[in-house]
């Protein structure tokens, strides 16, 4: 018999728990504006634009590309 006891506190903890995750995730989603895709990827990109800005403000390479130049990156030249 107190096998069965044992078994009934997991069983409704299990329950208990499963049913108190779903009671926080559905109360957290509540309300959450909806968009459409287009929508969704323009403000995406709005904050990427942005992001992008102020790295390349910070830019300090002595070339345009991206990986900087020789000396940059200490390779010797042959001499």
């Amino acid at each position: 018999m107190p096998a069965f006891g044992i078994f009934a506190l997991f069983a409704l903890a299990a329950i208990g728990g499963t049913l108190l995750l779903w009671a926080a995730i559905e109360r957290e989603t509540d309300g959450n504006p909806r968009m459409s895709r287009a929508d969704a990827e323009r403000t995406v990109r709005q904050d990427t634009n942005e992001a992008r800005r102020d790295v390349d403000e910070r830019d300090t390479t002595d070339d345009t590309t991206d990986w900087g130049t020789d000396t940059e990156w200490g390779v010797e030249e042959d001499r």
